[in-house]
């Protein structure tokens, strides 16, 4: 793909927004995360500026470069917390490059300043675990995991970059199980020494994520740091979560003299800018060193939380001078802890796809116009309106020498437009003032430039939930390449599991707990297989209790797994099924069956919740001793089989999980697996549509359908839809092969269109459509997930401003893949568009739940009602009674009132399950 600049164009745009909101996971899970602090407080050794204006008039800000102000560190994101760059790694080569140039090239995308990885530990830190360099004493590796490639692509594109360090948990030899130790002191040298051999410089290393800190550990780590010749590493602490009010690392160096020259800078969690007098009075600087809104979407966070109203915030409100977001990109498996939290999305390496978001903008109107070292301007940095903050802020930076100046504002909580008067003095440059702005339509575009007023100030008109940049500096532009659009994961799917590369990640595959590397095969076995190579449970950070790796699609809902394990004397392996995991959860929400190398075997399920697991089945093979067996779970609606070396040996029927994906687990043994296979109940069928020319349509009976072909030489474009949905325009060219993946659909009749659009530039470049591959149903029943939006068959379309979406919510209330759709606003709807016999509503129970009116084809038939004493989630709601053959239109309108039992007026979608 030829990636080009735009230097003047109307900027990029983000893809069709959707109907209903997607709410940050900030407000979602605060009171989770954060003990339901309201993450303000904290007194400002300086009162924040405020703009001379009312509401109704023009705001004036003096741009004075003789005012004080603290030196700009930048603007960064971490990689970790945990394997939230995963599968980043898998993209095909072309669209990786891409992916890295937008997160890190500066004048490109986002022009990141920092980057934060996470220092392996083999245990579970959100959304998976990363290896650690050292699995076992003594035994150091640097090339496990995949954060030294990713700190390598991003100093290749900006040699600049600050890069970072930080441990959430840590292998459990470490001092016998305690963190705090010199083993762990040893063990992050041993990780310094590693970058080191990559050359990579390291900035600065964290103590522990979120956790209670030891003064006297941070005195003895500085101390060793030096005593290895990294005196320039500084150490930054504390990283606790959103401290209200006093940091108390800060009291501790005010208190401690030998503290504060062990610690080179302060950095604190989701403080959403305030910081404390007795930070600031310390003279370091002072960091947010974990943030963000946890969404990439425009605006997400609100006026507080906001990218671009978080960075101006810092400042004003506690001198904060560098700010890093969680996470990077969103790149592993959607139904995972806080999904979408990245500043852009890339998390199908299968299809190459990647989605560019707001988040990208709204970071690059501070990075693209501003460099580390830069100047605060104190004075001419405040908010618009002192008694209402949420109507927009304003910061400015000046460069060391030569008067260039940047000043942001954003007015992302703002009713209306606002002018702002600029007047410019103090040395400072005070012609060709350049203007860029980005909304939620429009992303970073080149405005006319500012003409001066005849008393020499500058006006420019921000618009509402806008952030505009004016500036001295020149910008190219931006970045134009465009991903593929993302397909569904591979079905059937084979994996050897002996391609991990030298990192030893095997593709696609995402460690939840332990670490799983390519080794030598045992019992005989040639090649190298993928063996779980952590032997002792870690010193923790969230809860899973072994070793376990997952992909594939939450969709799948009927197939067959089967893996080759070799069990150690003493181990255990296990094949996973069906796994919706929340992956902070002890358990897998999914089915296993398990191998002793004694013969013992086990089939069981995940509780909802994932606190804990039920066995559903158990037995012996009679075989003892270690080798190498062949597990296999069978999925078919209600009834799940398992079987070993080919021979059934139990059978079970339980709905609890109906859908999900494949994992592999064990215990902390080296278990090791093969030739991992995934397949459908029945051979696919594949249909010859190699006579089509042009535009056609095609009938097929089946959950999914994959579209094969080759484009010509000449790039072009088509179109392809199932069920009358949104199309999804794929490029061509290049005489590739093309493969498209329907989502997985409700089991029954379909029609995939494809269009080639007319003109003579569009013609598809010569697309020449091969074959459509069908994946046959069972039979059964059917379920769509709430975040399922469109407006054709088999799918949501919500209606009303007041739905929010929670996709990968912490799942504490067993969540259907972890997701939830909700309004509180009366005359909310949603339509559901099915083919069937009848249907069903799955939804959250919970106190404050209300009820919904009920229509079928139009026609009221009941209500809805939500409430429950307990908060649970996938919880029938309503059933449907029997309808007659063909289409049908579910509708659920929220009126915005309870039961008798509560005050409640929620409605909050968890899935739909169509019966044939």
């Amino acid at each position: 793909m030829r990636v080009t600049y735009a230097p003047e164009p109307s900027g990029p745009r983000e893809r069709r927004q959707n109907r209903r909101r997607r709410l940050p996971m900030a407000s979602v899970m605060a009171a989770a995360l954060l003990a339901g602090t309201a993450l303000v407080g904290g007194t400002a050794a300086a009162a924040p500026v405020a703009a001379t204006a009312s509401s109704a008039e023009p705001v004036t800000v003096t741009v004075d470069g003789e005012s004080a102000g603290r030196t700009y560190d930048g603007v960064g994101a971490t990689s970790g917390g945990g394997a939230t760059s995963r599968l980043l790694l898998d993209y095909p080569r072309e669209e990786r490059a891409e992916i890295l140039d937008y997160l890190f090239k500066p004048g490109y995308g986002a022009s990141l300043e920092m980057l934060k990885v996470e220092i392996g530990g083999d245990t579970n830190t959100t959304d998976g675990s990363e290896s650690s360099h050292e699995h076992v004493r003594g035994e150091v590796s640097c090339h496990a995991g995949y954060s030294w490639w990713l700190m390598r692509e991003a100093v290749k594109r900006n040699p600049k970059i600050k890069l970072g360090g930080l441990a959430w948990g840590a292998p459990g030899w470490l001092g016998d199980g305690e963190y705090y130790s010199q083993d762990t002191i040893d063990y992050f040298i041993d990780w310094l020494d590693c970058a080191r051999e990559h050359d990579l410089t390291i900035d600065n290393v964290g103590v522990r994520n979120e956790r209670e800190y030891e003064v006297q550990w941070i005195k003895d780590y500085r101390a060793a740091l030096d005593a290895a010749g990294y005196e320039d590493v500084r150490i930054i602490a504390s990283d606790e979560a959103a401290r209200k009010g006093e940091w108390p690392i800060a009291v501790d160096m005010t208190d401690d003299p030998e503290l504060f020259d062990a610690v080179g800078l302060l950095g604190n969690h989701y403080s959403r800018g305030p910081s404390s007098a007795t930070a600031q009075a310390l003279g370091k600087p002072l960091w947010i060193s974990e943030g963000g809104p946890w969404s990439a979407e425009w605006g997400a966070g609100g006026s507080s939380a906001s990218i671009p109203s978080l960075i101006n915030h810092a400042y004003i409100d506690g001198r904060i001078t560098g700010v890093n977001f969680w996470n990077l990109i969103t790149s592993y498996y959607d139904g995972l802890s806080i999904s979408d939290a990245g500043l852009m999305r890339a998390n199908t390496p299968w299809s190459g796809a990647y989605q560019v978001q707001s988040a990208i903008w709204a970071v690059a109107q501070t990075t693209r116009f501003a460099e580390p070292g830069w100047q605060y301007l104190d004075t001419s940095s405040g908010y618009l309106e002192a008694a209402d903050t949420a109507q927009g802020s304003f910061v400015t930076r000046k460069a060391p020498s030569g008067g260039d100046w940047s000043t942001v504002i954003e007015t992302i909580g703002a009713a209306a437009p606002r002018t702002v008067t600029l007047s410019v003095e103090g040395g400072l440059k005070a012609r060709d003032l350049h203007v860029w702005r980005s909304t939620a339509e429009d992303r970073l575009v080149r405005q006319p430039d500012l003409r001066r007023n005849r008393d020499g100030t500058y006006a420019v008109t921000v618009p509402a939930n806008a952030v505009v940049t004016v500036t001295t500096t020149t910008a190219k532009g931006f970045g134009t390449a465009e991903g593929r659009h993302e397909s569904a994961f591979p079905f059937p799917y084979h994996n050897t599991l002996a391609d991990g590369g030298a990192s030893g990640q095997t593709p696609y595959f995402s460690q939840m707990e332990g670490a799983y590397e390519e080794r030598p095969c045992q019992g005989g076995r040639k090649g190298t297989c993928l063996t779980q190579v952590s032997p002792q449970p870690a010193i923790s950070w969230a809860a899973w209790k072994q070793p376990a790796g997952i992909l594939g699609d939450l969709n799948w809902s009927d197939y067959t797994a089967s893996v080759e394990a070799y069990v150690p004397e003493g181990g255990t392996a296990q094949v996973l099924g069906r796994v919706s995991n929340d992956a902070m959860a002890p358990v897998p929400n999914g089915y296993g069956l398990s191998l002793d190398a004694d013969g013992t075997w086990s089939l069981g399920r995940g509780l909802p919740g994932g606190k804990s697991w039920l066995e559903l089945a158990s037995g012996s093979t009679g075989a003892t001793g270690a080798g190498w067996h062949d597990l296999e779970l069978s999925f078919a609606d209600e009834v799940i089989t398992a079987s070993i070396d080919g021979t059934r040996v139990g059978e079970v029927t339980d709905d609890t999980w109906i859908s999900g994906m494949v994992g592999l687990s064990g215990d902390y043994s080296a278990v090791q697996f093969a030739d991992l296979a995934v397949d459908g109940l029945r051979p696919v069928r594949t249909i010859d549509a190699s006579r089509h020319r042009g535009s056609f349509e095609l009938e097929f009976d089946g959950t999914q359908a994959t579209l094969a072909g080759l484009s010509g030489a000449r790039p072009g474009s088509a179109k392809v839809s199932i069920d009358g949905n949104e199309p999804v325009v794929l490029p061509y060219g290049g005489k590739r092969e093309v493969e498209w993946r329907s989502p997985v659909l409700v089991d029954g009749a379909h029609t995939l269109r494809f269009e080639v659009p007319a003109g003579p530039r569009s013609v598809g470049g010569g697309v020449s459509v091969d074959r459509v591959e069908v994946v046959p149903g069972n039979g059964g029943p059917s379920s769509v997930d709430d975040q399922s939006e469109g407006t054709g068959q088999g799918r949501l379309d919500y209606q009303g401003e007041g739905w929010l979406s929670c996709p990968g919510c912490i799942n504490r209330t067993g969540l259907y893949h972890s997701s939830v759709t909700s309004t509180t606003v009366a005359g909310d709807s949603v339509d559901f568009r099915f083919t069937g016999s009848s249907v069903e509503v799955y939804g959250l129970r919970a106190s404050n739940q209300g009820i919904a009116t009920v229509l079928v084809d139009g026609v009221e038939v009941g209500t809805a009602d939500f409430y429950g004493r307990t908060r649970i989630g996938n919880q029938l709601i309503w059933s449907s009674p029997a309808l007659g053959a063909g289409e049908h239109t579910l509708t659920l309108v929220a009126t915005g009132k309870g039961n008798d039992s509560d005050s409640g007026r929620g409605i909050s979608i968890d899935r739909m399950l169509v019966h044939p």
